[in-house]
């Protein structure tokens, strides 16, 4: 495709994209408006067609008619006994005539009257730019006024036809408003046709919504023929679904099981198997330093053996910290919130922290505060990574009707439109899910506010509210 071509192309597609609505519903009326429109234009334009011929013939035969009226109205006058008489006895013997306009001048040209000026009659310069269309090309005629031989004047016969301009210009307003009221109920009806014909669409599309917010239930059938398979595919769309996302929620949970109990285990070991190892071989090494001489080679080692085994035992205490926070199992979820806080005051002291812990708080189930830890882990971590916050508030609360609540709320940068979760919000939404929870994250203006609820025992709630994403 050559350059003009091209900028071709994107002008029609331009210029069909500003005329050519994008919704089915506007095309649908679009299109039948449009040939109504046109129907009535053009059945305008065949009536005033016709309407020239059809005055130019009535007016034909009124200034024929007219014509001889004249000749008649000549021969009596023309034994009248002086001019006075002649004009007086032709202004009575005149009749009305339609599109007909008589007319006296005397001998020098002055007309002396005019016998029917017609109030509803219009003067040809006068006429509207539609009449002028309309209206033929004038005829006069002038016949000599003859009184004993003499000629005293003129008669003069103009055609003038306004009265049936006026008349068909009023029958064509008169056809043109039934017709376009005629268009106007027809487009209202093909309004509240396409309306009430695109409901089901509308019905098909909240329940596509509906399908992504978790809410699997079939549909009723619609009906509509044509799109009782749409309904029904949906129908099946939605229960394999549903059993798609049971498979991997099950799945998920077993995963989540494994992990924690792999976690423990690992824990356990660490703990229970390579804790006393290093603690042995510290003290082996202090039994050394004491029982050689200080500034010898062997002192140098035993030395170096200790704090290399002080060094091996802060990785293993962060490593049990991120497999099972032992605090958390020792002496409950509000005193291991405070350990998680006063480590990240250490890490990141730029960042004001503040914690909330409700003092009546009971000690949740393991399995609820694993859950809570977890969560507030993973919404601190992305408040620090991602939300560049100077501020940080963690609270804990038990309410009578949600159960347990935790909050945390940084003053970062927001959340933007089109996140989406990431593997850490997933994993915290899974496990909020799985002791019968309800995740939000959503933007609190300024920065993100990660909210946690937890039914209490009894409660039932399985929800997960999407606003947004971070990691």
């Amino acid at each position: 495709m050559t350059a003009e071509q091209g900028w071709q192309s994107r002008i029609t597609q331009g210029v069909g994209q500003t005329f050519w609505p994008r919704s089915l519903h506007g095309r649908l009326v679009l299109i039948p408006s449009t040939l109504l429109l046109l129907g009535l234009l053009g059945t305008i334009g065949l009536v005033f067609l016709h309407a020239r011929s059809r005055i130019g013939a009535e007016v034909t035969s009124s200034v024929q008619l007219g014509h001889d009226l004249a000749v008649a109205a000549l021969r009596n006058v023309a034994d009248a006994h002086n001019k006075s008489a002649a004009f007086i006895s032709l202004g009575r013997d005149l009749p009305r005539v339609r599109h007909v306009e008589f007319g006296l001048a005397e001998a020098d040209g002055t007309v002396r009257s005019a016998i029917q000026p017609g109030t509803d009659q219009i003067i040809f310069q006068h006429m509207s730019v539609l009449a002028s269309l309309l209206a033929p090309p004038p005829i006069v005629q002038s016949f000599p006024i003859v009184v004993r031989g003499d000629v005293v004047g003129n008669l003069i016969v103009q055609s003038n036809p306004a009265d049936e301009i006026k008349e068909i210009i009023g029958e064509v307003e008169l056809f043109s408003l039934v017709l376009l009221g005629l268009c106007l109920l027809t487009v209202g009806g093909l309004l509240l046709t396409v309306r009430r014909s695109l409901r089901p669409l509308q019905l098909l599309t909240n329940n596509f919504d509906r399908l992504e917010r978790g809410d699997y239930r079939p549909i009723a059938d619609i009906p509509l023929t044509d799109l009782a398979p749409l309904v029904r595919q949906f129908n099946l769309f939605a229960a394999s679904l549903q059993r798609m996302t049971s498979d991997n929620r099950l799945l998920i949970d077993r995963l989540l099981s494994m992990q924690d109990r792999e976690r423990k285990e690992v824990a356990a070991e660490l703990h229970d198997e390579i804790g006393p190892v290093l603690f042995g071989i510290r003290a082996e090494a202090a039994c050394i330093m004491r029982d050689v001489p200080h500034h010898t080679h062997s002192f140098a080692r035993a030395q170096s053996i200790s704090k290399l085994t002080d060094g091996i035992q802060r990785v293993n205490y962060r490593m049990l910290e991120r497999l099972r926070p032992l605090v958390l199992e020792q002496m409950g979820l509000a005193q291991a919130l405070r350990q998680l806080l006063s480590t990240w005051q250490t890490h990141s002291p730029c960042i004001a922290w503040s914690l909330d812990v409700t003092a009546d708080l009971d000690r949740p189930d393991e399995v609820v505060a694993l859950a809570l830890y977890r969560a507030a882990q993973e919404a601190i971590t992305n408040a620090v990574r991602h939300a560049k916050a100077t501020n940080i508030e963690i609270r804990l609360e038990r309410e009578p009707a949600n159960g347990l609540i935790l909050t945390i709320r940084d003053n970062g940068c927001g959340l933007a439109e089109s996140s989406r979760y990431g593997f850490g919000l997933l994993g915290m939404a899974e496990r909020v899910r799985q002791v019968g929870g309800a995740l939000s994250v959503s933007n609190a203006w300024p920065g993100v506010l990660v909210a946690v609820a937890v039914p209490s025992p009894g409660q039932y709630s399985v929800e997960m509210v999407h606003a947004g994403s971070a990691d």
